[in-house]
């Protein structure tokens, strides 16, 4: 399991789900009750907690990324008539300096991210368990402090005139509520990033992206989201004008008149509300998504050799039909083969050192057999000590030997007390307008004149007849 951990993380793409959900539940908190209270002289904000997940779960950048959102977000909700003056600094309409507001809001959100992201990673270089989740919890616990500093440094910084400053911090330290904040977002950030580590979880995300990996690229699903998120935006303000336009329809029914500003601040706060509800949908959606294709992949589990993981005999004639029927013709040469190979004296190796060891043969050839041969075609088991490949894009055969030629000598590194591992290969091209049941024959009889020869033998045949 660690292996496969360390490999997921190594690949930035299975972070996207993460990242996209921690994008969309700060857009949620930032115009929701559970991430904003107002608080004399400004309002304060737990939004920052999504930023914090985002640097302890995936790393610096992302927190970045995550606290650009936050800070877009407390702009937009600052550009209002009915806000204070305080939170109006934030606004780059209101305050009449939009660069300062834009660093403000924008720029302490960031370098927020980038911090918290970099002490995160500084706790989790210890590999002692303990003192990595103390460090979390440290840096957690400092974590409202920093944002707080960061935002009344920029605002002393940027605005000096209007009378914040650093000191302003003790305020918010001192407040009745701030230790029973604290221990939540403890409690949130520390069981997050343990619930995250379970293996549990990480079998969870490599099913997602051999889901991913099977049909089409995460890349690709992330791109098409771009374009619906401002689909939804736009139809969010279409939707939010209407509401305005009713509301002043009714009122002047009445003999009441809304004024510029009243009018702007319905649709402001409409806005806000229908980003909220987008939100709240898209998480709904990506729980949706990841449910589905964790189900597809238990579903494509259930086609699978237990002991190797590789396609059992249903599934890879299953499997093998589809690719014999889109199958081209070949073309410079090239061509498709099938391979069927079997274990030489695999009984010996049961009888002499034991089955668990032979389930160890087993599993250790399919992995060479997976390395080796699944990027060029598909693999499986076909019971016992039977493995079989069908290779249907075109390769030509001295590339086909070189690539069983590298099989072979990895089997040898196989451990056992007494000699090597060896397989015997029978190897039959394939053309279009064979069935892989053709195929199959053609080559178990080739697997058997390798055996005749004295095993570790690979035998090409010629193609079969139909």
């Amino acid at each position: 399991m660690q292996e496969a951990l360390n490999e997921y993380e190594k690949r930035p793409e299975n972070n996207g789900y993460v990242l996209c959900m921690l994008i969309f539940c700060e857009l949620f908190m930032s115009f929701s009750f559970l991430g904003y209270i107002h608080i004399e002289p400004i309002s304060i904000t737990f939004t920052y907690i999504p930023v914090m997940m985002a640097g302890c779960l995936l790393g610096p950048k992302e927190a970045a990324l995550v606290g650009a959102v936050f800070g877009l977000a407390s702009m937009w909700k600052a550009s209002a008539f009915y806000v204070s003056q305080g939170d109006a600094l934030f606004s780059p309409l209101m305050s009449g300096r939009p660069l300062q507001s834009i660093l403000l809001s924008v720029g302490a959100r960031i370098l927020f991210g980038l911090v918290i992201g970099i002490l995160y990673q500084i706790a989790k270089s210890t590999k002692n368990a303990k003192k990595e989740l103390l460090g979390i919890l440290l840096v957690t616990s400092i974590g409202r402090t920093l944002h707080a500093f960061l935002v009344y440094l920029f605002m002393g910084i940027l605005f000096p005139g209007m009378g914040f400053q650093v000191s302003n911090v003790l305020n918010d330290t001192l407040r009745w509520d701030f230790p029973i904040f604290l221990l939540a977002a403890d409690v949130i950030i520390c069981v997050s990033y343990k619930v995250s580590r379970s293996d549990k979880v990480q079998r969870f995300w490599i099913r997602i992206r051999n889901v991913d990996q099977m049909s089409m690229s995460a890349e690709q699903g992330r791109k098409k989201v771009i374009p619906a998120v401002v689909l939804s935006f736009l139809a969010s303000v279409s939707v939010a004008l209407y509401f305005t336009n009713r509301i002043e329809i009714v009122m002047a029914r009445y003999g009441l008149k809304v004024s510029e500003q009243v009018s702007y601040d319905l649709v402001h706060l409409q806005i806000q509300l229908l980003l909220g509800i987008i939100s709240l949908a898209v998480l709904v959606a990506l729980a949706m998504i990841l449910h589905l294709k964790n189900f597809s992949h238990l579903y494509y589990e259930a086609s699978l050799d237990g002991l190797t993981g590789l396609m059992n005999r249903k599934k890879f004639f299953q499997v093998g039909k589809e690719k014999m029927e889109s199958l081209k013709e070949e073309e410079n040469g090239k061509n498709g083969f099938f391979i069927m190979m079997d274990v030489d004296s695999f009984k010996k190796i049961n009888d002499r050192y034991g089955h668990p060891t032979g389930d160890r043969v087993l599993k250790e050839i399919a992995g060479y057999l997976r390395d080796i041969f699944a990027d060029k075609g598909i693999v499986g088991r076909l019971g016992g000590d039977e493995f079989v490949v069908l290779i249907c894009d075109g390769v030509e055969k001295e590339e086909l030997e070189t690539l069983i030629g590298r099989f072979r000598r990895r089997i040898k590194n196989i451990r056992m007390q007494n000699g090597n591992v060896t397989c015997s290969i029978g190897v039959t091209p394939v053309k279009k307008g064979l069935s892989v049941e053709k195929l199959y024959r053609s080559a178990d009889q080739l697997l058997y004149e390798a055996k005749k020869e004295g095993k570790n033998q690979v035998v090409f045949g010629c193609q079969p007849g139909k």
